[in-house]
């Protein structure tokens, strides 16, 4: 299928059912048939909606997809001197990730026409630096037309 095409597909869809054609053949629509799971092996996908989740920090890695939809992970009240490595990718969609202050934040991922960014909402102004056994996270993977955002709250 030609990237014009789709794109005046997606463009021209007022429902799900009619953007389901459009997106059937991509790898990320298929697996959003899957149960959505943040612990293990299995990444969570969302395709054209929004999902919420507190992943356990004793899974160690976490890989989040979001095509045309939102994935919101809560990592805040992580226990002191957990490493939790994020993958976070984004085409289309947005992924946001919370950490309470004082979290280590360590973000190595990319952007292309898209944006990662991290907002304190803290009202301190200046941040604190964090202990030794404070909690890191370890933030990757891409942004294409889409946003990956850290909040502090």
């Amino acid at each position: 299928m030609e990237h014009e095409e789709r794109l005046a597909g997606v463009y021209a869809a007022r429902t799900a059912s009619e953007l389901t054609p459009w997106l059937a053949d991509l790898p990320a629509a298929r697996a959003a048939t899957r149960p959505a799971s943040v612990a293990g092996d299995q990444p969570l996908r969302v395709v054209l909606g929004k999902v919420r989740r507190r992943p356990d920090p004793a899974a160690g890695r976490i890989e989040v997809d979001a095509v045309l939809g939102a994935a919101v992970l809560d990592l805040r009240d992580l226990p002191a001197g957990a490493v939790l490595d994020v993958v976070a990718n984004s085409l289309l969609g947005k992924v946001e990730v919370y950490v309470s202050p004082g979290t280590r934040l360590v973000d190595s991922g990319t952007a292309g026409l898209g944006k990662r960014t991290t907002v304190d909402h803290t009202r301190r102004g200046v941040r604190p630096i964090p202990r030794a056994d404070a909690p890191v996270v370890r933030l990757a993977g891409h942004s294409l037309l889409g946003h990956v955002r850290v909040t502090i709250l």
